[in-house]
């Protein structure tokens, strides 16, 4: 800021720039506290392991398309992610249906239900 643009006196001179670093300071301090809440809260992160499990539920049904059945475990899918932190498992009782889930914090899942094809959580 120009020194043109200030009041002549200095004691105002200086209220006026500490008033506008102060609400500089507030804006800032603001948007690092929401950006903060935002990535601890876990949500990125949520988002981002579902778009993954969608992928990975379009290539289970692509091999089921392929092989008329559903994989027993996904090393019979290539590139699968094997060990988390999407998991899979094909219901027993009904080899036409599975199940996918990933944790979304402590104690917490979100689980994909191909009978519906719908995700249910996090629970």
């Amino acid at each position: 800021m120009s020194s043109a643009y200030l009041p002549r006196h200095p004691a105002v001179a200086y209220l006026f720039l500490v008033r506008s670093m102060r609400v500089r300071l507030a804006i800032v301090a603001a948007a690092v506290v929401f950006t903060a809440a935002l990535v601890l809260s876990g949500w990125p992160r949520e988002i981002y392991i579902r778009y993954r499990a969608a992928r990975l539920a379009a290539q289970i049904e692509r091999y089921h398309g392929a092989h008329g059945k559903y994989p027993v475990s996904l090393l019979e899918i290539a590139g699968a992610p094997v060990n988390g932190p999407i998991y899979y498992e094909r219901d027993l009782e009904s080899p036409e249906a599975y199940y996918l889930w990933f944790g979304t914090g402590v104690g917490t899942v979100s689980q994909y239900d191909s009978k519906t094809r719908t995700w249910h959580g996090p629970k």
